[in-house]
């Protein structure tokens, strides 16, 4: 039964395929999904990565070239990195910091990467997480899942707040590199030890899994098919989905229910008794009426 709910098998191979990993900041591809990133590699995937937003209002600047200069520092740090996981694509949009919405312009800017790219695994980060920059590229990212039609995954994964995850990638193996990948953020580090932080998320999701497993990285997986058929889904395969399924369900029964006495009550309406009838019905509202 707990096998359902929570996937104890760890996995060492991602879904095969090109790959775009939507970033809200500037370190968030390393501390969120380093590991998927180097497997894919290993795999031979097509790895990019794109990084939303500049970053810049991580901490205050009192100029704007002071500004300029701590944005060029973040991108810096995010291309070292890259180099340390495995020298992937790295695009930058330099949108503001929390200036990233779901608009049509992002959109269609996203669905062309997918299509140009021919990506089949986009990861995004969860619809669980908090920071708003974060929320709104996962929304961004399951409206361009829903909208793709060729078939493609959206994996979404945690950096803020964890998930209900059905992946679970054991990344013992690359552990060292990711954390050697974390350490190149040196202007966040400075303000708080996320490394401490998303060290102890992996280190955590390892709870369930076998003892040689020292680290994990924890996914949710959702085909666009599925993701078009059940939409719900897109919050995970949690109790409550499941009761949103239900209702859906029920819904859509008691629809049809309501479609077929509809159609039922029209016939009667048309009808040539109905029309027959119609004075003695206006007669007996009258005296109704009258009696009233």
């Amino acid at each position: 039964m707990k096998e359902a709910l929570f996937p104890y098998t760890p996995t060492t191979h991602l879904p095969p395929g090109n790959v775009l990993v939507l970033a809200p900041h500037p370190d968030d591809e390393v501390f969120g999904c380093a590991g998927a990133i180097m497997q894919h590699l290993t795999q031979g995937d097509q790895v990019t990565v794109i990084i939303a937003t500049h970053g810049g209002a991580a901490v205050a600047c009192n100029n704007s070239t002071e500004q300029l200069n701590y944005i060029a520092l973040r991108k810096q740090e995010s291309e070292q990195a890259a180099i340390i996981l495995g020298n992937y694509t790295l695009l930058f949009w330099d949108i503001a910091d929390r200036g990233l919405t779901v608009n049509d312009v992002l959109l269609q800017t996203l669905l062309q990467e997918i299509t140009q790219r021919h990506i089949i695994n986009l990861y995004a980060p969860s619809l669980a997480e908090i920071h708003p920059d974060h929320y709104a590229l996962a929304e961004l990212a399951v409206n361009a899942a829903i909208r793709h039609l060729p078939d493609m995954n959206l994996i979404m994964y945690e950096v803020g707040v964890p998930l209900h995850p059905n992946i679970l990638l054991d990344i013992t193996p690359v552990l060292a590199r990711k954390q050697q990948a974390m350490q190149c953020f040196t202007s966040q580090l400075q303000l708080q030890d996320y490394t401490r932080h998303l060290s102890s998320l992996n280190i955590y999701r390892s709870y369930s899994l076998p003892a040689y497993v020292q680290a994990a990285e924890a996914y949710y997986l959702l085909h666009n098919k599925t993701l078009r058929a059940r939409p719900y889904l897109k919050f995970g395969h949690t109790a409550p989905t499941t009761q949103l399924e239900t209702m859906s369900h029920q819904l859509g029964n008691a629809a049809a229910q309501l479609d077929a006495l509809q159609q039922i009550l029209t016939a009667i309406y048309h009808s040539r008794s109905w029309r027959i009838t119609a004075p003695l019905r206006w007669l007996s509202q009258w005296l109704r009426h009258f009696k009233s």
